[in-house]
């Protein structure tokens, strides 16, 4: 286990009751709200890199529509640095960053806003485009 590592499993264990699981020393995952958080290193050296991310819901068939508005959003103040993207079938929102400067208040403060943005645009870009 790394220092990242450490960093991650380290917060987790602060999330008191919520819903977790330490899947590896790569790999962890938390629900906050309705939305399971996925946190995951790609490697265990010193350039690896973070990423964090959220299924929003299942998306097999792309929607036109859906797939502008949301690429209009990224990169926006709006979103905070978080991009939606399209994984597994499942509209998704990411943040990706490499570790090196990682501090655990900045780690936070990127699973919050993961979280916090999922948990608003989830519901409403469903009923937004009758999905």
């Amino acid at each position: 286990m790394n220092q990242y590592s450490a960093m991650i499993t380290d917060f987790l264990h602060k999330c008191g009751d919520a819903e977790k699981e330490f899947v590896s020393e790569n790999e962890w995952w938390v629900v906050s709200g309705s939305v399971k958080v996925q946190i995951f290193l790609t490697n265990m050296e010193d350039n690896a890199e973070l990423i964090v991310a959220a299924n929003l819901f299942q998306y097999p068939e792309q929607n036109a529509d859906v797939n502008a508005y949301v690429l209009k959003l990224n990169g926006t103040l709006k979103l905070k640095g978080v991009s939606f993207g399209i994984r597994n079938q499942h509209l998704i929102l990411s943040y990706i960053r490499p570790v090196q400067g990682l501090d655990p208040e900045e780690l936070e403060w990127i699973i919050a806003s993961i979280a916090v943005i999922a948990d608003e645009y989830d519901d409403f870009l469903l009923e937004k485009f009758e999905l």
